[in-house]
């Protein structure tokens, strides 16, 4: 159970001196406690609790060990580690603790109890459980010996088999659990399933500290051969006892069981000399147990008026504390009221601040539908001029070239005159551009076709005049959108296709309409002069290209434009669809 003592993180100097402490106890060399400054005084909490437990081994591991003194040095170290609240030092005293009791028989006594319920609320790990298991074994077989069941050793023997499951045999604990189990079986009277786990347990009994338990499992395969009857071999087994035997109580139950076998053999004055022995044997015994017992009660004594101590202690000071909390609420009570107020006056200024914000917000917002309602009905205007300079070059002024078409065609000998013919060609070119601006300056998108056949069209009629070259590309562009904004559109590329012709002296003129989900991308590029925008006249630009920025942020879109001198310009319009 020393293993406890190798894990401590709170404090490595004590960690290593349990280490050193650990080494001692399994090559069972004499114990000394000079390392530590043995001058007389406590020195600090780790040396004074260290050099308890060494006192406490020291006697504990000795051939005639006194229980008693043993608890005693064991106690002063655990009282000094709950005081430094190092909880591994405090798991380590309690360990050695239950060591102790479980050497000595105690009819009907709890007193081991107090310390397995302190061990329980310390418990972090699986090691801690099997520690804790182990001890409930322990000490559930002591109170139900004799007996052939119980739930309570069942129970315990079975959390502690589950929590070793998967362990190999060189685990430290295994030995004892080999012999925990064999009891348990024989207490069931499973005498052979009892002897497979003492020589389990005897053969992996190779340490020096474990010379104890090896003296116990001697004892246990006598005694159990004895019970089948096998008086021969009950004899070999306690003759290896009777050589380890160290201490009352080895010796106590080596004379007992003497006395059994030598009786069984008829040698009955032998028998009664032994049995004899062991009584004697047995009443140093109780005398032993009893002052164990005393200075148990003597501890729990002083546990219970510890506790009753903190307890006053901690009554004074809750009261002390709900005085400090009465305190502090009224200060903070008065403080929170000397906010409100603080909060209160700045929270009305910045209500007038936002009031007076959201006044200028509506006449911007007002100012701003005005500009877009102009906007709107210049647009308007502009598309009814559109449809009526259509209409009039293709129903008067085409009409009119139709019937003077007629004309040149009954004129006689028009084959002959090479004048003639030419008019007659230069007629019906004049013609045909006619018929195209007319149908340029009507809407296009107000037909079935929508935006990218009306943009194509136009693009086609500018191309054909050779004096720009007009190119439309088009990326995913699938349903017909609104037919208001198709129009919109529609003749924003047319005026800012109108501001190429007529100020970008480009020969070169590319136009794509892409369609990305939700959002319409329309980039137009020429290779024209440029422009600085800053020193554009706005009243020259028809709708002008603030207009057109204008009318994108109407239609909650972004308007982009590129421009440097001698390289040309690009334009980008981004809106949701």
């Amino acid at each position: 159970m020393a293993s406890q003592l190798v894990d401590l993180e709170k404090n490595k100097h004590l960690a290593s001196k349990m280490d050193f402490l650990l080494t001692i106890l399994k090559t069972r060399e004499p114990l000394s406690t000079i390392e530590f400054g043995d001058d007389g005084n406590d020195g600090n909490d780790e040396e004074y609790i260290l050099r308890e437990l060494i006192t406490g081994y020291n006697i504990l591991l000795a051939e005639n060990y006194s229980s008693l003194i043993a608890y005693q040095s064991f106690s002063n170290a655990l009282n000094r580690a709950h005081k430094i609240g190092n909880n591994d030092a405090v798991k380590f005293c309690i360990t050695s603790i239950l060591e102790t009791l479980s050497k000595e028989i105690f009819i009907g006594s709890k007193q081991f109890q107090m310390y397995l319920n302190q061990y329980e609320k310390l418990i972090v790990n699986n090691d801690d459980r099997i520690i804790f298991a182990y001890y409930n074994v322990v000490f559930a077989s002591k109170e139900d010996e004799n007996l052939t069941t119980s739930k309570n050793l069942d129970n315990h023997m079975m959390v502690l088999g589950n929590l070793l499951s998967d362990k190999k045999d060189s685990y430290p604990l295994m030995p004892k659990y080999f012999y925990e189990k064999g009891t348990y079986h024989k207490l069931k009277g499973e005498h052979t399933k009892a002897t497979e786990y003492f020589i389990k347990a005897l053969d992996l009994c190779k340490f020096p500290h474990l010379k104890s338990l090896k003296n116990v499992l001697y004892w246990q395969l006598s005694h159990n051969f004895y019970l089948d009857n096998d008086i021969e071999e009950s004899e070999n087994f306690l003759k290896k006892s009777e050589k380890t035997s160290s201490g009352l109580r080895q010796i106590f139950y080596d004379y007992r069981l003497k006395a059994w076998i030598l009786n069984a053999k008829k040698k009955h004055d032998s028998a009664y000399y032994y049995l004899n022995s062991s009584v004697e044997l047995e009443y140093k015994m109780g005398a032993k147990n009893n002052s164990l017992e005393t200075a148990l009660l003597s501890i729990q004594n002083q546990t219970d008026k510890l506790k009753l101590d903190q307890i006053i202690s901690e009554n004074k000071r809750k009261s002390t504390q709900n005085w400090l909390i009465v305190v502090t609420l009224a200060l903070v009570f008065g403080a929170g009221i000397a906010i409100l107020v603080q909060k209160n006056t700045t929270k009305k200024r910045k209500l007038a601040e936002q009031e007076t914000l959201l006044k200028q917000e509506r006449v911007d917002n007002l100012l701003k539908q005005q500009e877009l309602v102009s906007i709107d009905a210049m647009i308007e205007g502009q598309e009814k001029e559109r449809q009526r300079v259509a209409n009039e070059l293709h129903d008067d002024l085409g009409s009119l070239m139709a019937t003077i078409k007629l004309h040149f065609g009954n004129v006689k000998g028009k084959d002959k005159d090479p004048a003639l013919k030419q008019a007659q060609t230069l007629l019906e070119e004049a013609y045909q551009k006619v018929r195209g601006i007319a149908h340029s300056k009507n809407s296009g998108v107000m037909s079935s076709q929508g935006l990218l056949p009306a943009v194509k069209k136009m693009a086609q009629v500018i191309s054909e005049t050779n004096a720009l070259e007009v190119s439309v590309e088009d990326f995913g562009m699938g349903e017909r959108m609104e037919n208001s904004l198709e129009l919109s559109l529609f003749r924003t590329i047319q005026e800012l296709v109108a501001n190429t012709i007529k100020h970008a002296e480009a020969t070169k003129l590319n136009i794509q309409i892409s369609q990305y989900e939700d959002n319409l991308n329309i980039i137009i590029e020429d290779n024209g002069k440029g422009f600085d925008r800053t020193k554009l006249d706005k009243s020259k630009t028809g709708m002008g290209l603030t207009n057109i920025e204008k009318r994108i942020e109407h239609l909650e879109g972004n308007f982009t434009i590129d421009s440097v001198l001698g390289k040309g310009t690009s334009i980008i319009i981004d809106i949701p669809v």
